[in-house]
C-alpha cells in the first residue's frame, strides 16, 4: 500500500555518479547520447556520489546498498534533466507499472511530451521552468497516459541538484501514482454533487441543527415553503418557527432521539411561515454523531397543510352528510342489492312508522305496495344496468296501513368500481297527488265555465304551452281545437307588442308571478285587436306550478276611448292644437336636445290678442271662438312641420321654434305673424280685425326649466303690451333683472305686514271756501330695511299681481280709521280719511263685512270713509263694481272716482255708479 504523500520524504543525491554526469564537467551541457554512454560506463563502477534518503542512510550504506534502496522503493524514483523537455537520466524500476520499456525513458528525449495529459504539459511545464529559475522545490498533481492508454493520475515532487559551485546539474524527485485516490475523490465528489441536488430540489424541507435548535443549514424547499431566505433562516432558532403551543413537543422529540432511540417516527408540528401564516408539517429526524457523540440533528419536513385541510374538509363534509341525512324532511335509505334495508333517517322513520331498528331487519318488498313493487323492481335492475339519475313516483305501506305516495331519486353505491347497494331519496307527495286529482276536477269545471264566457280562456303547460282554449278563442282565430294545441302567440301578436309580451312571459313562467300584459292580437281577417291577458299559476301542495289559467279580454274599444281621452287630455278642445301640458313636454324635449348640442338654439313665442275681451263681450262668445280657431288656423300657417303651436287658455297662444337661428331670425318669425294676423278675419259676416303682443325669448348658453322659459316670454309680452301693444319684445338680461328685482320684491312684500314695515302718511285736504283741514287722504309708504322708503308705485302691482293687496288694503283701513279715529277725540271738528280701494279689494267678497267691521271697531260714522275707485276698474269690472258700490253707498260710506280721464269713459257712463265726486287726473287738465 502507498504512503501518502505528505509523510514520504525526498532521497537526496549530493553526487549523481551512476545516475548522472560528474557534475566537475558541467560546465557545458553535454549532448544526450554522450551523457547516456557515461552514464553506462559509469554503472559498473561503484557509485560514489549517491547519498541516502536519510542521514542515516547516507552515513550507513554504502553506493550498491543505496540504489538497492532507491529501486525496491514503492514511488517512483527519476533524475532528468534540468531543462525541457526534461529528458531522464535515470528511472527507478516502478516506472515499469506504466507500460513503457525502461528504454523508452532513457532513449527518448521527448518522453515527457507524450506521456503527460495535453491539458496539463503547458502548465506543468512552465511551473517546472518556474521552479529552475527559483530554485524553489516542486509540488504537483497531473495526469499521464500509460503506453495502454489508460489515463493515470500522479503526484509529482522535484528539487535541483547542484554542484559545489552551485551550479544546476540535474532535477531528481518522486512520483506517486494518485489514479486510486483520485477516483475515490471524484466518486466522492459526484456522490456529494447527487446529495447536493438531492438536498436542494427536494420537494420536501430537509434542514440541519444543532442540539439547542439553532438552524446549521435549510435547503432551497425550506426557503420556498418558509419564505426566509437561506441567511436569513441561519439565523433562526426551532423556536422561531414552531408555535408556541408545540414547541414542548419538539424538545420532548429531541430529548428521545438523543437518549439514543432508534425508532423512527413521524409528528405533525404547526409552524409559523415569515408573512405569519401557519402550516402543519410531516416531520421525521435523526440524530448525527460525532465519535459517538450527538453533535445535531438533520431531519425531513413535509408540508402537509393542504393534506390536513382536505382531511379536516372531509370531515366536515361527513358531519354536513350526517347533518342532512338525519335532519333531511325527506325519507333517505340505502338498501343492498337483495333489497335488504341498511339505513333509514329521521324522515324514513316518521314517514313510514318504522323505527330504524325495524326498517333494517326488512326488505324493500314488505313495504312497497303490491301495484308499486314491479316498478320498483324493474328501476333497480335498469340502475344496475346503466347508473343514471332515475326519479319516479311509488305507493308504500306505512306501518298503520296507511298508502303513501313518494317521488323517489336513487343512485347506486359502488365500492372499488363494485355496486354493492342502492341510496334512496323519497318525497312525500301523498297531498299533491291529491292536490292534482283535485285540480283536475277543477280543470274540468274551468272548462265547463269558459266555454260559455265571452271572453278567451285557456291553460297552458308550466312551460306555457297550450293545451285547451274555448270556443270563443277557436272563434276569433278560426281554428279548431287541435290546431290551437301548442300554439305560439308570438305567430299572432302585433310585432310592435311581442317583446314585452315575452319579457312578461318569460318572468311569469320563471318566476310563477301573476301575468298580466296588453297587447294586440292578429284577428282571422288579419285585423289587430287590443287585448288584455292575465293568467295565474296552478300549484300543487309543494307549490310547483302545474297549470296556468289565464283569459284575454277584448279592450279595443276602451283603448280607443283611452287614446281619445289621452289626446284631448293633452290637446285644447276649441283650436285642436295642443295644451299647456304638451306644449310644456316640447319644450322641455328642445331643452334636452339643446343640452346634448350646445348648438342648437330654439325660442318660445308668447301672443297675448289685442281687444279680444272686447269683441268676445261685443259680438259674443260663439263669434269669439270662432275667431280662436280661425288665428290658431293661421298661427300653424306660418310656421314649420317641427314647430309647435299651443293655446294656453284664453286669448294666450305659445309658439316654440325649433332649431332656429339668433334672435334677428325670431324678430322675422315674429313680425310675419303680427302681418298675418292683422288681415281682417271674416267672421259670421263680421269683418273683425285684432292682432297681438309677443313676448320672445331666444334659447341661449343658460338652459333653465321649461316654466322659466315661460315665463320669461310672459313677461316679454307684458313688456310689448305696457309699450303701445301689437308689437314684439324680446326678453333680455335687463328684463330678467328687472324680475328678478320685482321677484325680492314680492318676497319682502310677503314679510312686510308681520314685521311691521308698512306705515300711512296722512295727507290733508284744505276746504277752500273756509281754508281749514277737514279730511286727510292715507298715502302708504314702505319702509324696507335695506332699500329705505320706497313709493307705492314700486310696490302695490307686485301686491295686486300676487294678492298681497288684500291684507295690506285691510291693514291701511285699520290703521288710517283708528287714527281718524284718536284725533276726532281732540277735536269738536267733523274729519274723514279718504282711502284708495284697489281692484282685487273692490271684487273680494268680504270687503262690505270687512269695512263694517273696522268702522264698528273704531266708533266711526260711515259717512266719515271716503273710498276712492280708480276709473279704470270700474270700467274693466263695471256689472261686479256696480253691485259692490251700491252696497258700499247703502252703508253710508262716501265713494269717489280717482284718476277720471284716464279710463275712456263718458260722464254719462259714470252716472249708474253711486260716486258723490269725482278726481281728475292731472294728466286730464295739465294743458288746459
Amino acid at each position: 500500500t502507498l504512503q501518502p504523500v505528505t509523510d514520504f520524504v525526498i532521497p537526496r543525491v549530493t553526487d549523481c555518479g551512476t545516475f548522472c554526469p560528474d557534475h566537475h564537467n558541467m560546465t557545458r551541457k553535454p549532448s544526450t547520447s554522450k551523457r547516456k554512454k557515461e552514464a553506462a560506463s559509469e554503472s559498473s563502477q561503484s557509485p560514489k556520489s549517491l547519498k541516502s534518503a536519510t542521514d542515516e542512510g547516507r552515513s550507513k550504506l554504502d553506493e550498491t546498498n543505496y540504489r538497492s534502496f532507491i529501486e525496491n522503493l514503492p514511488v517512483l524514483f527519476y533524475v532528468v534533466d534540468s531543462a525541457p523537455p526534461y529528458t531522464p537520466l535515470y528511472v527507478s524500476p516502478a516506472f515499469k507499472r506504466f507500460g513503457y520499456p525502461m528504454e523508452a525513458w532513457l532513449n527518448d528525449p521527448d518522453i515527457w511530451v507524450r506521456v503527460i495529459h495535453p491539458d496539463d504539459r503547458e502548465w506543468v511545464f512552465k511551473q517546472t521552468t518556474a521552479s529552475t529559475l527559483s530554485g524553489k522545490e516542486v509540488d504537483y498533481e497531473y495526469r499521464i497516459f500509460d503506453a495502454d492508454g489508460n489515463m493515470l493520475w500522479v503526484r509529482d515532487r522535484g528539487c535541483l541538484i547542484k554542484d559545489d559551485s552551485g551550479n544546476v546539474i540535474c532535477r531528481e524527485g518522486i512520483m506517486l501514482d494518485i489514479t486510486v485516490r483520485k477516483q475515490t475523490e471524484e466518486a466522492l465528489k459526484q456522490s456529494e454533487e447527487r446529495f447536493r441536488n438531492l438536498f436542494e430540489n427536494a420537494n420536501d424541507i430537509i434542514y440541519v441543527h444543532d442540539l439547542q435548535g439553532n438552524y446549521i443549514s435549510m435547503n432551497l424547499a425550506a426557503e420556498r415553503i418558509f419564505g426566509y431566505t437561506r441567511e436569513e433562516a441561519l439565523k433562526l432558532n426551532m423556536s422561531d418557527i414552531a408555535v408556541p403551543e408545540q414547541l414542548e413537543l419538539v424538545r420532548e422529540k429531541l430529548r428521545e432521539k438523543i437518549k439514543g432511540s432508534r425508532k423512527q417516527t413521524a409528528y405533525e408540528l404547526d409552524c409559523v411561515k415569515k408573512d405569519g401564516t401557519t402550516l402543519t408539517l410531516e416531520v421525521n429526524s435523526t440524530i448525527i454523531t460525532k465519535n459517538g457523540v450527538p453533535v445535531a440533528v438533520q431531519g425531513i419536513a413535509r408540508d402537509v397543510t393542504e393534506r390536513k385541510h382536505s382531511e379536516e374538509a372531509l370531515r366536515e363534509s361527513e358531519v354536513r352528510y350526517r347533518d342532512l341525512f338525519e335532519n333531511a324532511n325527506d325519507l333517505i335509505y340505502t338498501h343492498d342489492l337483495r333489497g335488504n334495508f341498511t339505513s333509514l333517517n329521521r324522515a324514513g322513520e316518521r314517514i313510514t312508522g318504522y323505527t330504524r331498528d325495524e326498517a333494517v331487519t326488512m326488505n324493500i318488498a314488505q313495504v312497497v305496495a303490491p301495484e308499486s313493487l314491479q316498478a320498483a323492481r324493474e328501476m333497480t335492475a335498469r340502475k344496475l344496468a346503466e347508473d343514471r339519475p332515475t326519479t319516479y313516483e311509488i305507493n308504500i305501506i306505512a306501518k298503520d296501513g296507511k298508502r303513501v305516495s313518494l317521488e323517489l331519486s336513487t343512485r347506486l353505491i359502488v365500492r372499488k368500481g363494485i355496486p354493492v347497494g342502492v341510496q334512496g331519496i323519497g318525497r312525500d307527495i301523498t297531498e299533491r297527488r291529491r292536490a292534482q286529482e283535485e285540480l283536475k276536477a277543477s280543470e274540468h269545471r274551468y272548462r265547463q265555465l269558459g266555454e260559455g264566457i265571452f271572453h278567451q280562456v285557456w291553460t297552458a303547460e308550466p312551460d306555457g304551452k297550450l293545451d285547451y282554449v274555448n270556443a270563443r278563442t277557436l272563434e276569433y282565430f278560426n281554428k279548431t281545437s287541435e290546431e290551437m294545441i301548442g300554439f305560439g302567440w308570438q305567430d299572432v301578436v302585433h310585432p310592435d307588442d311581442l317583446g314585452e309580451c315575452l319579457k312578461r312571459w318569460t318572468h311569469s313562467i320563471r318566476t310563477g308571478d301573476f301575468y298580466e300584459t296588453e297587447f294586440r292580437l292578429r284577428r282571422h281577417d288579419g285585423v289587430y285587436r287590443w287585448h288584455k291577458a292575465r293568467a295565474n299559476a296552478g300549484r300543487d301542495v309543494d307549490g310547483r306550478i302545474i297549470k296556468w289559467f289565464g283569459t284575454n279580454t277584448d279592450v279595443d274599444d276602451q283603448k280607443q276611448s283611452e287614446a281619445k281621452l289621452n289626446y284631448f287630455a293633452r290637446h285644447d278642445p276649441l283650436t285642436d292644437l295642443p295644451n299647456r301640458a304638451e306644449f310644456m313636454a316640447h319644450l322641455k324635449a328642445a331643452i334636452d336636445r339643446a343640452e346634448h348640442n350646445h348648438l342648437t338654439r330654439f325660442a318660445v313665442l308668447f301672443l297675448d290678442l289685442d281687444r279680444f275681451k272686447v269683441i268676445n263681450d261685443s259680438l259674443g262668445h260663439v263669434v269669439g271662438d270662432r275667431l280662436l280657431r280661425a288665428i290658431a288656423d293661421r298661427l300653424n300657417s306660418q310656421v314649420r312641420p317641427g314647430d309647435v303651436v299651443a293655446r294656453l287658455g284664453g286669448d294666450e297662444f305659445t309658439i316654440l321654434l325649433n332649431r332656429t337661428g339668433g334672435p334677428e331670425d325670431v324678430a322675422h318669425i315674429a313680425e310675419r305673424v303680427q302681418r298675418n294676423l292683422a288681415r281682417p278675419f271674416q267672421i259670421d259676416g263680421y269683418e273683425v280685425f285684432t292682432s297681438a303682443s309677443i313676448g320672445i325669448i331666444v334659447s341661449d348658453e343658460i338652459l333653465r326649466q321649461p316654466e322659466d322659459f315661460l315665463r320669461d316670454a310672459d313677461s316679454a309680452m307684458y313688456r310689448a303690451k305696457e309699450a303701445g301693444k301689437a308689437r314684439y319684445e324680446i326678453f333680455d338680461r335687463e328684463m330678467h333683472v328687472r324680475n328678478m328685482n320685482q321677484l325680492q320684491v314680492e318676497t319682502d312684500l310677503r314679510h312686510a305686514v308681520d314685521r311691521d314695515e308698512f306705515e300711512v302718511l296722512y295727507q290733508p285736504i284744505v276746504c277752500l271756501e273756509s281754508c281749514e283741514v277737514s279730511e286727510f287722504e292715507a298715502l302708504i309708504r314702505w319702509r324696507h330695511p335695506t332699500l329705505g322708503l320706497i313709493s307705492p308705485d314700486e310696490f302695490v302691482g307686485v301686491a295686486e299681481e300676487t294678492g298681497l293687496i288684500i291684507p295690506i288694503g285691510r291693514w291701511i283701513l285699520e290703521e288710517a280709521c283708528e287714527q281718524i279715529s284718536k284725533w276726532q277725540k281732540r277735536t269738536s271738528k267733523r274729519l274723514s280719511i279718504s282711502v284708495n280701494l284697489s281692484a282685487k279689494q273692490l271684487m273680494h267678497p268680504s270687503l262690505s263685512g270687512q269695512i263694517r267691521q273696522i268702522l264698528r271697531k273704531t266708533c266711526l260714522e260711515p259717512s266719515q270713509l271716503k273710498l276712492e275707485v280708480t276709473e279704470s276698474t270700474v270700467m274693466e269690472h263695471s256689472d261686479k263694481s256696480l253691485s259692490v258700490l251700491s252696497e258700499l253707498d247703502e252703508l253710508g260710506v262716501s265713494l269717489s272716482t280717482d284718476d277720471f280721464g284716464t279710463g275712456y269713459s263718458s260722464l254719462s257712463y259714470l252716472q249708474r255708479f253711486p260716486f258723490d265726486r269725482l278726481k281728475i287726473d292731472r294728466s286730464f287738465i295739465d294743458k288746459m
